[in-house]
C-alpha cells in the first residue's frame, strides 16, 4: 500500500503551494541552524504565504535542533510517539488551509520512516549539500563541541581517507527522491556566509517566493551556530579531558559560551582545507569525490559541491598560529565557577597520576604547576643492560625485560602483551605476576581518566 502510494506521488509534480508536508532534512552543517532560527523568528510570515511552521525552542545563542521531537522519536524508532505529534502539527495546518514546513537535520537519514508517516500526502523535501571534505570538518567541529572528543584534526581526517561515507557525499538524498519523487525534491548545494545569497532567501526561493520577495524579506542576517573558530575548538578540545568526569550542565555551559565567543570573533576563523596538510587534503577529496558520482550524476546540481575549491587550499594559509586567551578570557568573565571546577578536577587527575600530553596542555592553558613528563635519554638503561647480558636468561626474562622497557615509556597496553606473552611460557614466575597486576592497575587508572 505505502510502495503504491509512492509511486502514485512520483508520477505527479506538483505545483509550488500544493504541498500538504515541506520537510527541510539538512544535510547536517548546511546552515540547519540558520534556517531554523529565521522559520521560528518569522513563523507569521511564514503564515502569510500559506506555511505552518511549529515553534521550538532556541537557546541563547539562536540555536536549536528544529523539529526534534518528530525527528529524533523516529531515530528512536519511537513510531507512535512521531506519528502523534506530527498529526497533531499536520492537524493544525490543514485546520488553516496550510502547508505544514518541518525542518530538522535528524530528519536526514529517516527516508523511510518519513515515507510510512506521510503516506497518502504531497511531500515536498529540501535538502543542501556541501564539499564532503566541510562537512568532515564541520563533523570534527561537532565531536568536540557535543561529544568530548580531544582527536587532533589531522587524526580525524587520515581516518577517513579509506572509509566508505555515504552520509558525508550526499547518498540520503538518493533515498529520499526514491520514495517521493525527483520531481519533489529541491536539493542544491550550499554556499557558506558571505559567497553567495544568504541562505535564508535561498530557503525562502525553495519555498517558492520570487528571489526579489525573499531578498526583500531577509536584510539582516544574524551568525548562526558558526562553527567553532581555531582558538575556541583548540581549548574546548583540551578542556574534554577534564569536562567528561564533571556533570554535563557545565560542558552545556561551556559550549554555549564558546558558541558565543566565535560567533563573536569576526576576525578568527574555522578550520577549513587549508588547515589539511595538502598531500593527504588531495587525497581525501579524490576519495569522497568518487564516492559523490552517483549523487553527481542524479542531482546534477550538486556536482559542483564535489569539485575542490583550489582557492580553499590556500585560504587562511597567511594566518601565524592562534592563541587560547581569548576563550579562556571569555570563560573565566562568563562561567567563573565552571572554570574553577575544571581546574579542581585537572588538579585531582594530575595527582592520581594522569600526564598525558593533551592533558598537561590544558594545564599549562590553565596556569596550573605539574610535573613535567621526563623523556629518556637512553631507551635501556644500565640495569636493564646487565640483566639482558645474564647467561641463563630465556625467552620470558628478554619478552619481561622488553616489557619493562616499554612500560617505561608509557606504551602500557603493548608492556601488557610481552608480559602476557612471558607469563604464557612461565606461568608462575613471581616477578611477571607481580609486574602484570602493576601494568593492570595502571591501565584501570588511565581508562578512568579518560
Amino acid at each position: 500500500m505505502i510502495k503504491r502510494t509512492m509511486s502514485q506521488l512520483k508520477s505527479k509534480k506538483k505545483k509550488v503551494g500544493s504541498y500538504d508536508v515541506i520537510v527541510h532534512i539538512g544535510a547536517p552543517k548546511t546552515g540547519s541552524s540558520a534556517i531554523q532560527r529565521f522559520c521560528v523568528e518569522n513563523r507569521s510570515y511564514l503564515k502569510t504565504l500559506g506555511f505552518y511552521y511549529p515553534e521550538h525552542p532556541l537557546d541563547k545563542n539562536g540555536v536549536s535542533g528544529g523539529h526534534t521531537e518528530i525527528a529524533g522519536a523516529l531515530i528512536n524508532n519511537d513510531k507512535s510517539t512521531a506519528g502523534q505529534r506530527f498529526h497533531r502539527y499536520l492537524g493544525k495546518a490543514k485546520k488553516n488551509d496550510m502547508t505544514l514546513l518541518l525542518s530538522a537535520e535528524a530528519f536526514y537519514g529517516q527516508h523511510e520512516s518519513m515515507a510510512e508517516l506521510c503516506q497518502g500526502l504531497s511531500v515536498k523535501v529540501i535538502g543542501f549539500l556541501r564539499h564532503p571534505v566541510d562537512y568532515l570538518l564541520g563533523n570534527h567541529n561537532q565531536g568536540i563541541k557535543r561529544h568530548m572528543v580531544t582527536h587532533r584534526l589531522n587524526q580525524a581526517v587520515a581516518e577517513m581517507v579509506s572509509k566508505p561515507t555515504p552520509h558525508l557525499v550526499g547518498k540520503p538524498f538518493i533515498h529520499w527522491a526514491n520514495q517521493f519523487g525527483d520531481d519533489n525534491c529541491y536539493f542544491a548545494a550550499y554556499q557558506a556566509p558571505g559567497s553567495g545569497l544568504p541562505l535564508e532567501t535561498v530557503f525562502l526561493k525553495a519555498l517558492g517566493t520570487s528571489e526579489q520577495e525573499a531578498k526583500n524579506k531577509v536584510t539582516n542576517v544574524l551568525v548562526t551556530n558558526r562553527s567553532y573558530v581555531k582558538s575556541a575548538l583548540e581549548f574546548k578540545r583540551l578542556l574534554n579531558t577534564v569536562l567528561s568526569e564533571l556533570p554535563v550542565s557545565h560542558a552545556n555551559k561551556v559550549d554555549w559560551c564558546l558558541q558565543g565567543y566565535s560567533d563573536r570573533a569576526v576576525d578568527e576563523y574555522p578550520y577549513q582545507h587549508s588547515d589539511v596538510p595538502e598531500t593527504l587534503m588531495l587525497k581525501l577529496s579524490s576519495h569522497l569525490s568518487e564516492q559523490m558520482k552517483e549523487v553527481s550524476l542524479r542531482f546534477p546540481q550538486l556536482s559542483e559541491v564535489a569539485t575542490l575549491n583550489q582557492k580553499a587550499l590556500h585560504l587562511g594559509k597567511l594566518e601565524n598560529g592562534f592563541g587560547l586567551q581569548g576563550p579562556l578570557a571569555a570563560l573565566a568573565e562568563e562561567l567563573p565557577d565552571t572554570l574553577r571546577l575544571v581546574s579542581t578536577e585537572a588538579l585531582r587527575q594530575h595527582t592520581q597520576g594522569r600526564r598525558d600530553y593533551v592533558f598537561l596542555k590544558l594545564m599549562d592553558v590553565l596556569g596550573l604547576d605539574f610535573d613535567e613528563v621526563d623523556i629518556p635519554i637512553s631507551v635501556f638503561d644500565n640495569d636493564i643492560l646487565q640483566r639482558l647480558k645474564r647467561p641463563k636468561n630465556s625467552g620470558p626474562d628478554y619478552l619481561r625485560e622488553m616489557s619493562l622497557v616499554l612500560e617505561r615509556l608509557g606504551y602500557l597496553n603493548e608492556s601488557v602483551v610481552l608480559i602476557d606473552m612471558a607469563l604464557g611460557i612461565r606461568p608462575t614466575g613471581k616477578g611477571l605476576i607481580q609486574i602484570k597486576k602493576r601494568l593492570d592497575a595502571k591501565l584501570l587508572n588511565e581508562k578512568k581518566m579518560q
